[in-house]
């Protein structure tokens, strides 16, 4: 019986032992294994955000939908798979100061293993009141952070955006000339990182800009401090609108020719949730920006890819996540299929 015993002890040993080897090949070995060539096109002809949020708790995981934690890696893949399939080359998120990036750290390896290339922002951590610039501490911390997440993923990630649209209430930071000062701050560490890397900025996040935001920060010396000029061509309530999506590209055009065209010039950020307007509406909305884009020959990012991955009722208005192009119940919306000729 102790032999037996003993036997059984050596299995369970072995099993755990090969368990957490595995686990650590996965997190340590294999993204240093992956690579994605460095990109030739100055950036992803068409790309999608993947907005999530996730709640573990021991063995199990809140995923948008309960589900073994070990489930979550799947669901990436199967996620990864589905975008790249559909015809999307670039997939958005959110790299977050001061948090834990582990899962976009899981799903940036995901999505380069099925030849997406990330878009990855760097953005400002909660605690940070909105509408002021960091302290030189912060800025001490930051540019860690930064270092530490470009240099992570310098053979997988080749864009960088620095912020989240700036100029807007939700995620202000400070006033032009702090703004500045945090693109002169970063963008060399970005560049000493990872040398073929590319570097976002979003000056204007509104279909009919007012704010002076974006004019201010190149009259600075902020176009010194990016390659990509990136636009967020909103309106209010529906958030899309064709006069201002026109308008936003013509007045974008304009600016980056004025400076000689030293940018690239990107869509960075587009989007219409269901709450505001029919699901047909949307997808007719949403062909028009494509189309539009396609003339002017302008990368588009949509804002989101599915709601499965968020909690049923988050964020927006009327309690509703539904400005993916997937709905929570997995099915596609009109407007994937209205805007798939564009992605191909």
């Amino acid at each position: 019986m102790k032999k037996i015993l003993k036997i059984i002890f050596l299995i369970i040993t072995l099993l755990i032992l090969l368990t957490v080897g595995y686990f650590l090949y996965q997190l340590y070995v294999v993204p240093k294994l992956t690579k994605l060539d460095v990109p030739t096109i100055s950036y992803p002809r068409q790309s999608v955000v993947y907005t999530y949020n996730i709640q573990s708790n021991g063995s199990t995981a809140i995923f948008g939908q309960d589900m073994p934690a070990a489930q979550v890696t799947i669901e990436l893949e199967k996620d990864m798979k589905a975008i790249k399939s559909s015809g999307f080359d670039g997939m958005k998120l959110n790299y977050n100061f001061q948090e834990n990036n582990y899962l976009a750290d899981r799903i940036v390896l995901r999505a380069s293993q099925q030849g997406l290339y990330p878009i990855s922002v760097l953005t400002g951590h909660r605690i940070k009141p909105k509408d002021r610039a960091f302290t030189s501490e912060e800025m001490t911390e930051w540019q860690k952070f930064v270092r530490d997440s470009v240099s992570a993923n310098k053979n997988i990630t080749y864009f960088w955006e620095i912020w989240n649209e700036p100029s807007l209430g939700m995620f202000k930071y400070g006033s032009p000339e702090e703004y500045v000062q945090l693109l002169e701050a970063t963008y060399p560490i970005i560049k000493e990182a990872n040398p073929n890397a590319k570097v976002v900025a979003t000056l204007s996040a509104e279909g009919r800009d007012n704010t002076g935001f974006e004019d201010k920060v190149l009259a600075l010396g902020g176009g010194d401090y990016f390659d990509i000029l990136s636009f967020h061509p909103y309106g209010a309530n529906p958030y899309l609108q064709e006069d201002q999506i026109m308008s936003a590209i013509a007045r974008e055009q304009a600016l980056v020719a004025k400076y000689n065209n030293k940018w690239s010039l990107v869509i960075g950020e587009i989007g219409q949730p269901t709450s505001e307007v029919s699901e047909e509406e949307q997808a007719r909305l949403g062909k028009f920006v494509y189309s539009e884009a396609a003339k002017n020959k302008i990368p588009v990012t949509w804002y989101y890819w599915s709601d499965q991955r968020l909690p049923k009722g988050w964020m927006w208005s009327e309690g509703n996540a539904n400005w993916g192009l997937i709905r929570f119940d997995g099915t596609e919306r009109p407007i994937f299929n209205a805007i798939k000729e564009f992605l191909k």
